[in-house]
């Protein structure tokens, strides 16, 4: 059991906050919530001493490959930014992964997971290629993860795509082994409708709706994928998408930047939800969504950090208080979302796309929660705890964090691995891989 005492303030949801109570943690459940809560025997104790204990924040789309390629390019947009990027150093994955070598994979899923575990992120969903060994960094650490299948079939180097019986049988082994495996899951993930051919697209729907999966795919991103969806089949992607018969499951459809009244109709009508990620589309120039149209449509809306190549932080702080500002700017409104809105985004909504019994901290919940300091300069005073956080929380701020009932960090220092010597191991392998990836360009150039 885990005891923690004097919450200064206890987020139960966006719409709920409680001052000077207790939590009880059961194993992975919330206990009780209350004041002045009894000392178990056997208890871990956690002072709570002006501390807010909030929901553990879910990021609903990144690609933690990108961890090894910060401050790679800053100058390019979507479709450059992929091909000069993105696909070459995917190509350096595929090329270690084929001689057996997964420390590359194991290593950028583990320092995408503990930089997230450090901002209170409880629950990510990583699209990526997925080995085996992605998995086991995310287990080392105790994260909840969901990783994505990105699923292509066209338009990528052909380098990154294998056949189509081999692709289908790898992608099958890998829900057989890990969709369920403790905390993990798997979702499917075709990266765009116009990188996945029609009868691809209806393969992956159909196994998702059979294993009882999330889907996510990207979509509506920036101009020019409405421009190449327009000339090549008459369509926007959405459009495409319903045209096919794609839409009879739920989809997250992932950016949405640039959806049009035709589009968001649709999405309303064929439960499509939307993850927003305001600090990508701002580094690529590809836009600024229109949350607030969504909300008011009552489409779901989640917020993501995308991946660290287009960011470069997996901080949920920073994307809630620029996505919310953005908005305000976007509309000319400062009254049109407010804090309450994106901490939803971050956390309850979240959950509630990924079927996950969290993202609000009530008793029977799953325990998975942050405690952030307030006592720093840049954070007080405290006049509205969720205002606060939004506008003035840091990453830094994160003392501790609870998955499943289980202490991964404390006290600002991870409790499940050595993490100085993983992160030293991890930065210089990534380096080291970015190195021959650039080499091998300036080759081929």
């Amino acid at each position: 059991m885990i005891l923690i005492k004097d919450a200064r303030y206890l987020i139960k949801s966006a719409d709920e906050v409680l001052e000077h109570v207790d939590v009880l943690i059961d194993g992975d459940r919330i206990a009780k919530i209350g004041p002045n809560l009894d000392s178990m025997r056997h208890a871990t104790y956690i002072d709570a001493t002006d501390r807010i204990v909030c929901p553990g924040f879910v990021n609903m789309h990144t690609h933690l490959y990108q961890n090894m390629l910060k401050g790679v390019r800053e100058d390019l947009l979507l479709k450059e930014w992929c091909e000069e990027v993105t696909f070459p150093f995917s190509g350096v994955i595929r090329k270690y992964i084929g001689c057996n070598d997964d420390d590359l994979t194991y290593y950028y899923g583990l320092l995408g997971a503990v930089e997230q575990v450090r901002c209170g992120i409880t629950t990510f969903v990583d699209m990526d290629i997925i080995f085996d060994s992605l998995f086991e960094a995310w287990q080392d650490v105790g994260v909840r993860g969901v990783a994505a299948i990105q699923a292509v079939n066209r338009w990528v180097p052909k380098s990154l795509v294998s056949s189509d019986e081999e692709r289908k049988r790898g992608i099958i082994e890998t829900i057989d082994k890990w969709h369920g495996n403790g905390i993990l899951r798997v979702a499917m993930a075709p990266s765009t409708p116009f990188a996945c051919t029609p009868d691809y697209l209806e393969w992956l729907k159909a196994v998702a709706v059979e294993r009882g999966m999330n889907m996510f795919c990207h979509i509506s991103e920036n101009k020019w994928e409405i421009e190449q969806s327009l000339a090549e089949c008459g369509k926007t992607p959405l459009e495409y998408l319903d045209s096919i018969g794609f839409l009879t499951a739920p989809l997250c459809a992932v950016h949405a930047v640039q959806f049009t009244e035709k589009e968001m109709k649709i999405a309303r009508e064929k439960d499509v939800s939307v993850c927003y990620n305001p600090k990508s589309n701002i580094k690529l120039a590809s836009g600024i969504a229109p949350i607030v149209d969504y909300l008011k449509l009552g489409i779901p809306v989640a917020i993501a950090t995308d991946g660290a190549a287009s960011n470069d932080l997996l901080d949920m702080f920073e994307d809630m208080r620029v996505g919310l500002m953005l908005q305000k700017l976007r509309y000319g409104d400062p009254a049109c979302m407010g804090a309450r809105d994106v901490f939803r985004m971050a956390t309850q909504t979240g959950a509630q796309m990924l079927h996950l019994d969290a993202g609000v901290l009530e008793e029977g919940k799953l325990a998975d929660m942050a405690l952030i300091d307030t006592t720093q300069a840049h954070f007080g005073p405290v006049h509205d705890v969720i205002q606060n956080l939004v506008y003035c929380g840091k990453e830094s701020d994160v003392e501790t964090v609870i998955i499943n009932g289980r202490v991964v960090l404390r006290d600002g220092a991870m409790q499940t691995i050595d993490e100085r010597t993983a992160v030293r191991n991890a930065m210089e392998l990534g380096a080291a891989r970015q190195k021959e990836c650039v080499a091998k360009i300036q080759v081929e150039d």
